[in-house]
């Protein structure tokens, strides 16, 4: 029998253009449950596993506050993603019949999820990451135990960040350190010391071995070394998608478990100097609602049915 899956999705605002798009690559992994709490139009698209909460932004950061029993500062839904760790509290009711919950961005495309955590997977590990160096912001997944629903006690200062009406991203590195940091690593982090024996090596893999840290490659133009070693701008710029398959131009045939186009909408994360290329356009989605099923390219040049991109640049040859 499948575990059972549930993502968390709270987004508040204005739906991105591509929004459809990606409710077609949640609706094609049916297996998996994506609850939304948003004040946006939720008629746009509709499928049995997807949920919506029509709440405004101010009643979810007053039910999460209530939830986790301290004074929140969370003035912009962006900084919302330093609650990702409470998800399992804030959402403890809606989580209860569900063997694992977790959260993602919605700036990706998803491939077929169950094909990357297999159900042998799923009963081995209990949480899950598409970086190998740390839990990730843009999806991660944790088995429903007590033990993972509260390890946010143990990020550090976890209080303070929440009072702090800047993102700080403790659903990354709070969250990974908390997990993995052990009392000599916690030493050697205060001391300045290098304890590194055995024994430390015990208590670290004692931590790590129920942890699926494995980089998936799933966001390009990153200091992460991809498949072929090249980092930043070298990294595949051209991507496909279509019925739950994710591929990219460069690694043969190649899925992915999804695809990130972060670094193509902002260069807030890029780390070489290069600008987003979608970040000066006005409108970088040209596929329509009766086009969700073709083969659709995700470039520099936005998010294009691949036939209809052929047939335009074909004009300038």
């Amino acid at each position: 029998m499948k575990n059972s899956i549930i993502i968390f999705i709270p987004y508040f605002g204005k739906w991105p253009e591509w929004i459809e798009l990606f409710f077609h690559s949640l609706e094609l992994n049916s297996s998996v449950d994506f609850h939304f709490f948003t004040d946006c139009d939720n008629s746009v698209f509709s499928s049995p596993n997807l949920f919506f909460h029509d709440m405004s932004f101010e009643s979810y950061v007053a039910k999460a506050e209530e939830k986790i029993g301290v004074s929140i500062n969370i003035l912009n839904a962006y900084k919302i993603c330093d609650l990702r760790p409470m998800f399992g509290i804030i959402h403890s009711e809606i989580i209860e019949n569900y063997d694992f919950y977790g959260w993602c961005d919605i700036d990706l495309l998803f491939g077929d999820i169950r094909s990357f955590y297999s159900c042998e997977l799923l009963h081995k590990y209990e949480v899950f990451s598409t970086h190998s160096d740390r839990i990730s912001g843009h999806f991660a997944l944790f088995k429903n135990t007590n033990a993972n629903k509260k390890k946010y006690l143990n990020i550090y200062d976890w209080k303070a960040v929440l009072k702090d009406p800047k993102f700080v991203g403790i659903d990354e590195i709070g969250i990974t350190k908390a997990y993995t940091m052990t009392i000599f690593d916690k030493i050697n982090e205060k001391f300045n010391f290098s304890f590194n024996n055995f024994i430390t090596r015990h208590f670290k893999n004692k931590r790590l071995k129920k942890l699926y840290l494995v980089e998936q490659f799933t966001t390009p133009f990153t200091p992460i070394k991809w498949i072929d070693d090249s980092i930043n701008s070298d990294q595949p710029s051209v991507w496909y998608y279509q019925q739950g398959n994710v591929t990219n131009n460069r690694d043969l045939d190649r899925n992915f478990i999804y695809i990130h186009f972060m670094n193509f909408k902002s260069s807030q994360w890029r780390h070489d100097g290069t600008k987003a290329p979608w970040e000066k356009k006005q409108k970088v989605y040209f596929v329509s609602n009766d086009q969700l099923n073709e083969k659709i390219e995700i470039s520099p040049n936005g998010v294009y049915v691949f036939e209809t991109l052929k047939k335009k640049l074909k004009k300038f040859i």
